[in-house]
């Protein structure tokens, strides 16, 4: 069975390790906090968090993960940010320092050296939609724009995954009205993948928690 926030009672204090370059820390999670974590679990809808800086709001999503024993990932807005961004990343400049490069090469490598998938990154959406796939992905990219998620120590993607998207008030309007589309179709296109990248039906939908 999926593991909620249930078996938590108000003043559960959270150890949360270090990890990717987060400092050990503790989390002492409040009982609206559980209701809500809970209800996003359920609904299997994303929740937004607002409050004062300092107040806890991206360390909730931390502590939700270690609570419910899930994978953990985050992406931090910023004003250039597009909802493309945490789906996959391209490296075309990478590609086209390759193909410069070609000049001294026979036709035959030419297809493979610059074979879009070579510089094809997956973000944090297609991790928590589909870690097989993503991970099949990264195998294929040798320009890697992201590092590969940190799994805690026996989890499968079965256990499920909480995605933190920190500071969306700094995006244009475009960004969150593209998350909810991509949120609420369970999928979204990869051009050079000629398909899309679907939520699988194996694993739980993410938690997604907004601040």
């Amino acid at each position: 069975m999926l593991k909620s926030l249930a078996h938590l009672t108000a003043e559960t204090a959270i150890d949360l390790p270090e990890q990717d370059g987060l400092p050990k820390s503790v989390h002492v999670i409040d009982g609206d906090s559980i209701l809500a974590v809970n209800a996003a679990i359920v609904t299997g809808r994303p929740l937004l968090v607002r409050g004062e800086p300092g107040t806890g709001k991206s360390q909730l999503a931390r502590a939700a993960a270690e609570a419910t024993q899930r994978l953990f990932l985050s992406a931090v807005v910023n004003a250039r940010t597009e909802c493309q961004d945490l789906q996959w990343q391209f490296d075309a400049v990478a590609r086209l320092g390759e193909a410069q490069a070609l000049a001294h090469c026979s036709v035959d490598e030419i297809p493979r050296r610059i074979n879009p998938l070579r510089f094809l990154t997956p973000g944090p959406l297609w991790w928590v939609f589909d870690w097989a796939s993503a991970q099949d992905q990264y195998t294929l990219c040798d320009h890697h724009l992201e590092l590969t998620p940190t799994c805690p120590d026996g989890w499968k993607s079965n256990r499920g995954s909480v995605l933190l998207i920190d500071e969306i008030d700094k995006a244009d309007t475009d960004l969150p009205n593209g998350l909810l589309e991509t949120m609420g179709n369970g999928d979204f296109a990869v051009p050079y993948l000629g398909t899309s990248v679907r939520q699988s039906q194996d694993n739980p939908p993410p938690l997604v928690i907004i601040t």
